[in-house]
């Protein structure tokens, strides 16, 4: 049941806002201060005026089944979800369902990775067949107020068939790659950070309570980077991702070098990759801080709790790599940023706990005096953001795959992305597979073998697989116990049984 807290108390912060960027890795916010080389310094500002989590990590990786994790506090495996193609039914419980029956106003912009029939995951107003059901929230970036906006920015764009072909990575490198492009990448980030903003300034009730949830697509492949950022990096003058792959890699990095960017890519392209990499993030870094500041202008920030993350990170050249995979679990792919500001949360907090996204729904709803009245699989961090204890975890857990019946259902038409010819080439780099990270270890379990095991306390990288070592017999065994009571706990429990007897 909800809380007996009275929303919009004097005690409590009435509004939320969820800043998300896409495929953000975790060392690449410069206030974790793992990365030489980045700039995010308002993203920096957020984290100097909140609570920083510095090993914060999503569960799935890849864009949909991640941020359902967030927006349910659930595991996908539970509920069924893991491609891009599945989206959270209206009627499942979550964070913006929840708010909605509360009478919050509601306002979605940028690409819906989440809510069925929210509207379309492109960039296309929502169109339902008859029968079908979805959220009715009050603003999305394609409603009246907001549309124009978005066919401003959209105006002097080049045509994507046009321009993506020059920029995109998932195939071969090439030493004519073009990474600078005219424009932000998708539909324009630029649109959205203006859609938001207008919300913030000129479209939100006062008088109401407000969920804004703002998706910014950069630094999602394909890498390309508008001026002036595209220059603020010298691919010869940034520390290099590992290029090399791990010794004993599984299949699943193997598969991807072969049939993504080539056996031995060429090192000067790989740094150009990340370079450009590191612009977008510079680039969305800018846009942030203008909502952010846009809060503040409206002196919302104390009434507001704001939650900036990203869904996964990206290889962007590690181990030679574009974008990510469903089954690799590498840090640059888990571990992401994430910042929880404002609300009268502590300000300049820096928490090196394990965290993970199927602890945000609860909390964020607990921050607004609110309680689920579902089954969260993920930890309230309100006593950990607040100082009153060092940790609600030991542990962090991650998965992704198909299912050997799934993987033969694959299109095997012949195709040109590096990405899809992967699979088809080579299914079992897809099978289903599970990931336990203490602090000092991590572990993957696949279906078809070919397991992982990392010592985090020397091997930051990944560079070493020591699955079968018998050095690290004791930790071996103690993860896979870790793992297999995780599956246990979270086996699928759809449907609901109300009523339970023995």
């Amino acid at each position: 049941m909800m809380s007996s807290a009275t929303p919009g108390s004097a005690s409590r912060p009435r509004h939320l806002v969820v800043i998300t960027v896409d495929e953000m890795r975790g060392d690449c916010l410069g206030a974790n201060e793992l990365n030489p080389d980045i700039r995010t310094p308002h993203m920096d500002h957020l984290a100097a005026r909140g609570v920083n989590l510095t090993r914060h990590f999503t569960c799935f990786p890849k864009c949909v089944p991640a941020r359902i994790s967030m927006m349910t506090g659930r595991y996908a495996h539970t509920d069924g979800f893991r491609t891009i193609q599945q989206h959270l039914p209206a009627d499942r419980p979550n964070v913006l369902k929840t708010l909605l029956d509360l009478g919050f106003e509601t306002a979605v912009f940028g690409l819906n990775h989440v809510w069925e029939h929210l509207f379309e995951a492109s960039h296309t107003p929502p169109t339902l067949a008859a029968g079908q059901q979805g959220l009715r929230i009050d603003h999305h970036s394609w409603t009246a107020a907001f549309r124009d906006i978005y066919d401003d920015c959209q105006a002097d764009a080049p045509d994507p068939a046009i321009w993506r072909d020059r920029v995109d990575l998932d195939r071969p490198l090439t030493s004519d790659t073009d990474y600078r492009g005219d424009v932000d990448w998708h539909w324009s980030s630029e649109a959205v950070t203006r859609q938001a903003i207008r919300m913030l300034t000129e479209v939100r009730d006062p008088d109401r309570r407000l969920y804004l949830q703002v998706n910014l697509s950069p630094p999602h492949p394909p890498y390309a980077a508008p001026q002036p950022w595209y220059a603020r990096y010298d691919p010869d003058s940034i520390e290099p991702f590992p290029h090399d792959l791990p010794k004993g890699a599984p299949l699943s990095l193997r598969a991807q070098r072969e049939h993504r960017t080539g056996l031995h890519p060429d090192a000067g392209l790989l740094r150009r990759m990340q370079a450009v990499y590191y612009a977008m993030i510079e680039r969305v870094d800018e846009q942030v801080g203008r909502i952010v500041q846009a809060i503040e202008d409206q002196g919302l920030l104390g009434d507001t709790v704001v939650l900036f993350a990203s869904d996964h990170g990206d290889f962007a050249g590690q181990y030679g790599l574009p974008e990510k995979w469903d089954t690799t679990f590498s840090d640059c792919l888990t571990h992401v940023p994430c910042v929880i500001a404002g609300g009268g949360l502590p300000s300049g907090r820096c928490v090196a706990s394990l965290t993970e996204h199927t602890d945000l729904a609860v909390t964020l709803l607990g921050l607004l005096g609110l309680e689920p009245d579902w089954h969260i699989h993920g930890g309230d961090l309100r006593p950990l953001l607040s100082g009153e204890i060092d940790a609600v975890r030991d542990a962090v857990f991650a998965e992704g795959g198909h299912e050997a019946a799934m993987r033969d259902r694959f299109d095997g038409t012949p195709r040109q992305d590096g990405k899809q010819r992967t699979y088809q080439q080579c299914p079992e780099a897809m099978a289903r597979a599970r990931m336990v990270r203490t602090a000092d270890h991590k572990l993957v379990v696949r279906e078809t073998g070919d397991h992982e095991l990392y010592d985090l306390t020397t091997d930051r990288w990944e560079m070493n697989n020591r699955f079968g070592d018998p050095a690290l017999a004791a930790a071996q065994a103690e993860l896979m116990e870790r793992l297999l009571r995780w599956c246990l706990q979270t086996d699928p429990d759809r449907p609901h049984q109300n009523l339970v007897s023995a």
